[in-house]
This record gives C-alpha cells, structure tokens and sequence, in this order.
C-alpha cells in the first residue's frame, strides 16, 4: 500500500527546514540543487512544491509570518497596555534566535534583490502589513505609522544582533525598548 502523503504538510515541513539553511548559507548564496540535496529530495520533487527558489522564499516567508501572527496574538489579550508592552518584550527575549534568524534572512535577501521587486511584490506588502497590523492590535494603537514605528524599531535591534559585537544584549535591548515604548505610551497613547 502506497503512503499516503499530507502535500501541504509536507510543504509547511520543508518550508521549515529551509528556514535554518537560508539563516545559515544565505538567500543568494543557495542554489535551488543544494536547497534540495539539503532537504533531501529531488530537484524534480523541489520543483513540485516550489517553482523556483524566489517562490520557495515567499511562501517561507508568508509561512513565517502568520506563525508570528499567532505568537502575538497569545500575548495580546487581556492586561493593560504596559502588561501587553511587557509580554511584547519577554516574548521576544524568548524567541530571539527565531527573530534573529529572520532578520539574517530577509537581510540578505535585501542585499541581492532589488528595491523595486521588493517594493512591488505584492506577497511581502501583504506581509508587511501584516506586521504593522500585528503592532497595532497588540498596542491598541489607532495610528498605523506609529505601528510601523514601533516594527521597525524592534527590526533595528534584530539586525543589530546580526554583527554580534554590540555592547548590549539583546535582552539588555529589548529591555531599554520596552521602557521606553511604556513611557511614550503612557504620555501619548493613553
């Protein structure tokens, strides 16, 4: 009796798995052979979920994104909003590496595309307002730019933790930030 395969399962698992090589080798620095022989499965069978690399990429990403989506939104609910800046922090801290390696990722991604491919996909304008959506329901903040604000702030600190040879920790960081962020809210968001 032949196996019986979940494909989108085993999409999401491969996804997963390439998520650890393109934090470790790099986007432009894989190519698709090695992306399968690193999977190990055939390039054919690569191409059967993926039809080329840069697909692969997005669908990671989007993979990726609505995992955090979930992670947010556990910590979102009930508590004021300096309880809910509080848990923002401890739950980075606590997922560094992952938020780590997706700044090492979409940084060298960056680095090898252009602006305007970036600029004009619509997978990662949908994603990134994902994320600006993320602030603003766990803030509660009516106003999107300080949402956008507040993501790239913490986007900064991750790419910071990138070189590896700050001062600070990212824990040390994260802390500052959340300081920070409760005493702008409780002057201008409140």
């Amino acid at each position: 009796m032949p196996k019986i395969v979940d494909s989108e399962e085993y999409r999401k698992e491969l996804l997963h798995r390439c998520f650890n090589l393109f934090a470790e080798s790099g986007y432009a620095s894989v190519t698709t052979r090695q992306i399968s022989k690193a999977l190990g499965i055939s390039t054919g069978a690569m191409y059967h979920y993926f039809a080329s690399k840069q697909v692969l990429f997005e669908q990671l990403v989007e993979e990726i994104s609505w995992q955090d989506v979930y992670l947010f939104k556990s910590i979102a609910e009930g508590g004021t909003l300096t309880e809910r800046i509080e848990r923002l922090g401890c739950m980075l801290v606590q997922h560094e590496e992952h938020f780590v390696k997706q700044a090492v990722i979409w940084t060298d991604f960056y680095q090898h595309t252009a602006v305007t491919e970036i600029n004009s996909n619509p997978i990662f304008q949908q994603i990134d307002r994902r994320y600006q959506q993320m602030m603003e329901e766990l803030l509660n903040l009516s106003d999107p730019k300080l949402a956008r604000f507040v993501w790239t702030l913490i986007n900064g600190i991750l790419i910071e933790q990138i070189e590896r040879e700050n001062s600070f920790s990212f824990a040390q960081q994260i802390h500052l930030f959340t300081k920070m962020l409760i005493a702008y809210c409780e002057k201008y968001c409140i």
